[in-house]
C-alpha cells in the first residue's frame, strides 16, 4: 500500500456524524500529547481513508464549484437535477452522472457497483447511491453509500 500513498494523497479528516452519509462533516482532532499542557491537532486521514474520502467530497461537490480554486472539472453534474421528480429516469441521468465523476477520479481502478435506487417507497425526494470501487492497490473493494435529495433548495 505504501507504493500508492502519492497518489492517494494525505488530507483532514473528517468526521460524518450523522449516519455515516458523508454529510454534516467536522474536523476530527487528534492529541499529541497527554497531561498538563497536553497539545491537540488535527488528524490527517491517509491511503485507503483519503482515497474514500476524496471520493465522498468529489460526489458532495458541484461541478465547477472549485473553478475559482484552478479546479473547473472538480465535482459530480449531479447536483443539476435538484428540484426533478424521483423517477427512473432521473436515477439513470444520477447514475451517468456519477459515473462520469468518478472516472475523473484517479485512485480508482474500476468501478464494481454504481446503484441509485430510491430510498422510500413509494420514492420521496432522497436517492441513495451506492457503490463498491476497486482503488488502485487495494484488494478489497471500497463500499460508500452517499445520500442524494433531489428536493429544490
Amino acid at each position: 500500500m505504501t507504493a500508492n500513498r502519492a497518489l492517494w494523497g494525505r488530507d483532514l479528516m473528517l468526521d460524518y456524524r450523522h449516519g455515516g452519509f458523508y454529510e454534516d462533516a467536522d474536523l476530527v482532532p487528534a492529541t499529541r500529547s497527554e497531561g498538563p499542557g497536553h497539545l491537540t491537532d488535527l488528524a490527517v486521514a491517509s491511503e485507503v481513508d483519503a482515497a474514500v474520502q476524496a471520493v465522498a467530497n468529489r460526489l458532495k461537490t458541484r461541478m465547477g464549484e472549485l473553478a475559482p480554486l484552478g479546479h473547473p472539472d472538480y465535482g459530480s453534474r449531479h447536483h443539476e437535477l435538484m428540484g426533478q421528480p424521483n423517477v427512473e429516469r432521473t436515477r439513470n441521468l444520477i447514475k451517468l452522472y456519477v459515473l462520469q465523476a468518478l472516472k475523473r477520479e484517479p485512485r480508482i481502478e474500476k468501478v464494481i457497483r454504481c446503484d441509485v435506487t430510491a430510498a422510500h417507497a413509494p420514492p420521496r425526494e432522497v436517492v441513495r447511491i451506492v457503490l463498491a470501487l476497486k482503488l488502485i492497490g487495494v484488494q478489497a473493494p471500497a463500499n460508500l453509500v452517499v445520500p442524494f435529495s433531489l428536493e429544490a433548495s
